[in-house]
């Protein structure tokens, strides 16, 4: 069992306990179906864009939450299932073998879904519209199972779209956001931009994007989305292998929408997963536990938990001690939405 704090955003009051999850997968874990598909969504300025998605389903899982899972900036849906090493960085595998339908997607720009030409057009605002056309297609049972709880599980930007998509929207019923609280640092977003370079100048972007401003990360620096001493090489050099796109106007769109209280708006229960040492939120020990519990109710005043993974930089879920983090958010999805 993991240690996570959670604060009741009704009293304000931080409240610290133990959050006990399902216990360790049975024997015979529930076996997952996947398929691919591509979710229609309309999105101003773009028309009509195609969201490419990886839907998992287990036996039993239309009872609980389906998780879409939502990445960041120059990830696609392999953030979530990444493959090779047994398993073990797949957080797919994980939900699924706890009994938890997931829709992994790829972002408006990223991945198989639609690029628009002109990166300007992909902003928070319009990944934002885009996520929810996703989040109705689940709602209407389009994927052949009526969901009554659809929660968005994010990763750094992705968690960004997925508050504003809810703060926007109201249409889903919790977040999980990991690698992000709720904004950057400065000097944390100044290294994001200093390892972007324009995605036209090599090979695997040839022919696919012509606008200088889709950008991807400099060959070399993926590195600087991990706390190396906790990571395994070998996972970084894949990442590098499968990373993809970003539009330099999602950045410009981030921090004046989170000085606008983006979070207070969002409406629903949410948890943080944090490493210790992500370099893109924390400053110094502004991620400690200490600071996270006097800072986030205020942030967050529909209910907000967190975890604070130990050593660990921003692509908390592919780091060695990844096991705490995806333990920490089972026990919120068993204790927010407890089966009956």
């Amino acid at each position: 069992m993991r240690r996570l704090a959670f604060a009741a955003g009704a009293v304000g009051v931080l409240l610290a306990g133990t959050f006990a999850g399902p216990g360790p997968a049975s024997a015979d874990p529930p076996q997952a179906t996947c398929r691919t598909l591509f979710v229609p969504a309309e999105v101003a300025l773009v028309g009509h864009a195609a969201i490419y998605g990886e839907y998992c389903s287990v036996p039993g899982g239309a009872a609980r939450p389906l998780q879409i899972l939502v990445p960041g900036i120059t990830y696609t849906h392999v953030y979530f299932d990444f493959p090779g090493f047994g398993g073990r960085y797949s957080y797919v595998k994980f939900a699924n073998r706890h009994g938890y339908d997931t829709l992994a997607i790829d972002r408006l720009g990223t991945g198989q879904s639609t690029r628009p030409l002109v990166a300007a057009t992909v902003n928070a605002y319009s990944n934002a519209e885009a996520l929810h056309g996703v989040v109705q297609y689940a709602r209407g049972a389009s994927l052949g199972r009526a969901y009554q709880n659809v929660v968005l599980t994010g990763h750094s930007y992705g968690t960004f779209t997925s508050d504003l998509e809810s703060a926007t929207y109201h249409d889903v019923d919790g977040i999980i956001g990991t690698g992000w609280l709720q904004q950057p640092t400065v000097t944390g977003l100044a290294g994001v931009l200093s390892v972007l370079t324009p995605a036209l100048l090599y090979l695997p972007f040839l022919g696919q994007v012509v606008d200088p401003t889709y950008v991807t990360t400099t060959p070399g620096t993926r590195g600087f989305f991990y706390s190396a001493d906790n990571t395994d090489p070998a996972v970084i050099a894949a990442d590098e292998q499968r990373k993809s796109t970003a539009s330099l106007a999602e950045a410009t769109y981030l921090v004046p929408e989170n000085l606008g209280g983006l979070t207070q708006r969002i409406g629903v229960p949410t948890l943080r997963v944090v490493g210790s040492q992500d370099r893109i939120m924390c400053l110094g020990d502004s991620c400690g536990p200490a600071n996270l519990a006097a800072t986030l109710p205020s942030l967050f005043p529909s209910g907000v938990a967190f975890y604070v993974q130990p050593g660990a930089g921003h692509d908390v879920a592919l780091e060695y001690n990844n096991a705490g983090g995806l333990d920490a958010m089972l026990s919120w999805l068993v204790t927010r939405f407890p089966q009956p």
